[in-house]
Order: C-alpha cells, then sequence, then structure tokens
C-alpha cells in the first residue's frame, strides 16, 4: 500500500482537525482491533494496541472477531482496494499516532479476482471454519446470508437507476467503516468518507458510490451525506437488537424487537447532478 501521508492529495477537515491518509501495513494489527463490536454478553472491546506493539490480551471470541476484520483488511489489499484513515493530528498518543476512524474501500472495478477463493485463502478468512472460531455456520451466515442479501439487492435495484443503469462493480463501494470508541460523535467517520466521495467523483465523476448499513443510525448518518435508501431486508441475526446474542430463554418480546431491527439495507449517493435515485420497497429475495 502506498503511503500518502505527505501525498498533497491527503485531505485536511478543519472542522474534524484530522488528516486523511492511507493506513500503512505495519498499522493493519492495530487498526483491525478498531472494527471490533461484541457480538455476545461476554465480549469486551478489545484494547488497542501500539505500532510494534505486543497483542492485547483477547478471550476466544474476541481473537475470532479480530481475527476476522484483519482478514477483511487482507482481502481488500490484496484486491487492490484502500485501507484509509482519519488521524487527529493535535493529540498524538505515545506511539505518534491518534487514529480516529478507518474505511475500507474499493474503487469502480476493483472486486474480487479470477482467483477468488485463492485470495479469501491468502487473507485468512479461511480459517474461520475452524470450530473454535466461527464454524461452518457462522462462516455460512457472513458468505451465505449477509453477503449474498447485499449483493442481490444491489443486483435488483442498481440495473434501475437512471439514466443508463449500474452494476455494483461499476461504483465505488465502501467496504466498512467505522470509529474509534474514543472519538465518537465528533464526525471523522463522516469526514473522512467524505473526503474519499471527493476524491471517487473527482476521479469517476458519472460513477455512484453505494454501501450497506444495519442500523438506522447509520441510515441518519449517511443520508446526511446525500445518500439514499435503495432496498432493505430483514436478517436473523441471531441477537437482540443492540447486537447481543439472544438466549434460548428470550422473552418473545425481545425477538419481535429484534427482527424489527435487525435489517440490511443498501444506499446510493449519484454523481453529482444525477437524477435522484428512488426508495425501493422491502426488497424479497
Amino acid at each position: 500500500m502506498v503511503d500518502s501521508s505527505d501525498d498533497p492529495k491527503a485531505g485536511t477537515s478543519k472542522k474534524a482537525l484530522a488528516v486523511f491518509r492511507a493506513a500503512r501495513p505495519e498499522e493493519f494489527d492495530v487498526m483491525n482491533h478498531n472494527w471490533f463490536h461484541g457480538v455476545t454478553e461476554s465480549l469486551a472491546p478489545v484494547k488497542i494496541g501500539e505500532i510494534g506493539g505486543p497483542t492485547p490480551q483477547m478471550g476466544r471470541h474476541q481473537a475470532a472477531r479480530v481475527h476476522f476484520y484483519r482478514s477483511v483488511i487482507n482481502l481488500v489489499t490484496i484486491w487492490g482496494g484502500l485501507v484509509l484513515v482519519a488521524e487527529v493530528a493535535d493529540s498524538p498518543t505515545t506511539d505518534g499516532l491518534n487514529i480516529a476512524g478507518i474505511m475500507m474501500w474499493l474503487p469502480p472495478h476493483v472486486r474480487e479476482g479470477a482467483f477468488g477463493i485463492f485470495q479469501v485463502w491468502r487473507s485468512g478468512l479461511l480459517s474461520l471454519l475452524a470450530l473454535w472460531k466461527y464454524g461452518p455456520l457462522g462462516f455460512y451466515r457472513i458468505e451465505g446470508v449477509f453477503e449474498a442479501n447485499v449483493k442481490a439487492m444491489f443486483a435488483k435495484t442498481l440495473k434501475d437507476i437512471r439514466p443508463t443503469g449500474y452494476t455494483s462493480e461499476e461504483c465505488g463501494f465502501v467496504q466498512m467503516i467505522a470509529i474509534n470508541p474514543a472519538h465518537a460523535g465528533k464526525g471523522y467517520a463522516s469526514a473522512l468518507l467524505k473526503h474519499q466521495m471527493d476524491e471517487h467523483f473527482a476521479q469517476f465523476p458519472d460513477k455512484p458510490v453505494i454501501l450497506d448499513t444495519t442500523t438506522k443510525q447509520g441510515v441518519h448518518s449517511y443520508e446526511k451525506l446525500g445518500f439514499e435508501l435503495l432496498a432493505q431486508t430483514p436478517v436473523d441475526t441471531g441477537t437482540d437488537d443492540g447486537g447481543i446474542k439472544l438466549k434460548a430463554d428470550a422473552d418473545e418480546s425481545v425477538k419481535k424487537l429484534a427482527k424489527e431491527t435487525c435489517v440490511q439495507r443498501v444506499m446510493i449517493k449519484v454523481p453529482p447532478g444525477a437524477p435522484s435515485a428512488e426508495v425501493l420497497p422491502d426488497f424479497e429475495p
């Protein structure tokens, strides 16, 4: 990955007081800890380590989740995508860095290559099939349910976007974006995404940007940046409305709220000057 920290194209947000740049490969092991979010009641946030420092102690489930995000970072870079960061410039930590937000981005036509399964193997994702990590069922839910839903919704909706329709491969894609919990609510992730979209539309003025999200909060945040909802579909995540794994004796009201909350959504930001996308009804796979 090219280090663009000294590149004149790297932007600085006066509002967010952050420098936007490509992440350095030696930072990946620390950055993937920023992506962590709990999925069971026993999972606490993973301590963010230091560049070149020891790996923070983690439980088995924590380690599996961190391994997943590290593998996704690997896969994005193998494909030729970008791992970008918002680095706070005015308050560095002891190691000289203060990463507030990170994003994985796939430019148009940068997707899975001809040797897809080999690339997945190189990334480390296949090792999640181990029973002490995600296991076959967990891996299937990621690829066969979540990812399949996203691909199906984009395939059904993008072809009808005016003026000529698109495929998902033609669009810039926000693979993943997250904020360091220590900097939540300060606008760093939004500023990072806006900066990258400006770069995208300067290079690809007629290609949209697409993403998926599972939270209403995410929808509201992306709408402020000009995204429009394309489609949505409920999904059984096996968790409650807060993302915590449902207990076997969970009350029906808890299950009902989870069903209403756990919804996959796909969104689009059309190119400047292009007709608005139509908001479509619930997607039926």
